[in-house]
């Protein structure tokens, strides 16, 4: 921001319009959004200690690793529905500025040699102008070094849309959701496969094995934040 419109808009907080530094959150904003810095390595579901959870001990999913920056409740789940629904290019910035810096801050060492982020199908990409894991891929580019193949994974079905609905219905919504142009893989067979949230890892997996069945070795999942399972919580 301009020294100009700082003197004659002192920048405010995204959520409640208290004084804020450069438009971004005020401290009490601030403290209700929680980093995770310990979690599932599979699942990214908050922990004390880093282990696999029960769940994914009894069915391990289909990727071999799972990342994610914050849980998705209180300011995070608030800055989100800004960013998808109010179009805030401010929030776009501010979060995806959060997940590149955590990846610094984490030092996690990725073995994928490209990423590609879960795609919108295109009617509903014309209706929301962004795609947000498109976004999150493109914030995080300067700090994993990885290409975008945002050819690859299509989506060509357009569905209902999956908050609200149980696992079992998400995929039967997914059925059919998805497509892999095996050329556009450009050869790479480790991938980071990003998403804005993760909620009940069905999108994730569905997409997942379909670039599995295209050639796809290993898949390592980041997504901006975690969903916890109800009647969870964390202090992570």
């Amino acid at each position: 921001m301009h020294w100009l419109e700082k003197f004659l808009l002192p920048p405010s907080c995204q959520l409640c319009g208290a004084a804020a530094i450069d438009d971004e959150l005020c401290s009490d904003c601030a403290s209700k959004a929680r980093v995770i810095v310990s979690a599932c390595p599979l699942c990214a579901l908050p922990n004390d200690d880093s282990s696999v959870c029960a769940v994914c001990t009894a069915m391990p999913p289909v990727w071999q690793q799972a990342y994610s920056c914050l849980v998705y409740d209180g300011s995070v789940q608030q800055l989100m529905i800004n960013w998808k629904y109010q179009r805030r290019t401010s929030t776009a910035r501010l979060l995806g500025e959060t997940l590149s810096d955590w990846l610094t801050l984490q030092a996690i060492q990725l073995e994928a040699t490209a990423m590609i982020p879960i795609p919108m199908h295109p009617k509903k990409l014309r209706t929301r102008g962004f795609n947000t894991a498109y976004l999150l891929a493109q914030a995080i580019q300067h700090t994993t070094h990885l290409p975008i193949l945002d050819k690859a994974l299509n989506r060509i079905r357009h569905t209902e849309a999956q908050a609200g609905l149980d696992k079992a219905t998400r995929y039967n919504n997914l059925a059919g959701a998805f497509s892999v142009i095996a050329e556009n893989l450009q050869g790479h067979r480790h991938i980071l496969l990003i998403d804005d949230v993760y909620t009940t890892g069905t999108t994730l997996e569905v997409c997942s094995r379909l670039l599995q069945e295209a050639g796809v070795k290993h898949i390592t999942i980041l997504t901006l934040a975690r969903a916890l399972p109800p009647n969870t919580s964390s202090t992570s």
